[in-house]
């Protein structure tokens, strides 16, 4: 069975991302890192809103909204060159590819 195509409003999740890993391009190279981390915890831990039911349109809707100004704000801001990682998303984002090798514990967002 061939894969489904992608629907409306996961096309907008993937080009909102796109357009913050796009804006990235722009900031200064040490901090690279760190907003790429920003922006992948942002979209995929699970209290941000990652995992979220496909069919639990509102919280989509708020998410997209929310997504739209972050990466507005942050990321294609030419005046924001930091950016202060939320506590634990180093840890988060270290579990995540742990589970994704096989190896050690798997992380909370790794499910």
């Amino acid at each position: 069975m061939p894969p489904r195509a992608p629907t409306p409003a996961q096309r907008e999740v993937f080009a909102l991302y796109r357009r913050g890993l796009r804006a990235l391009r722009n900031k200064p190279e040490a901090s690279r890192p760190s907003f790429l981390l920003y922006l992948r915890h942002a979209f995929r831990h699970p209290s941000l809103g990652g995992g979220l039911r496909k069919r639990d349109f509102s919280a989509i809707e708020y998410m997209l909204r929310r997504g739209e100004r972050m990466v507005s704000e942050v990321f294609e801001d030419v005046g924001v060159k930091r950016v202060g990682l939320p506590r634990g998303a180093a840890e988060w984002w270290e579990g995540v590819v742990r589970g994704r090798s096989g190896g050690g514990e798997e992380g909370e967002g790794a499910k």
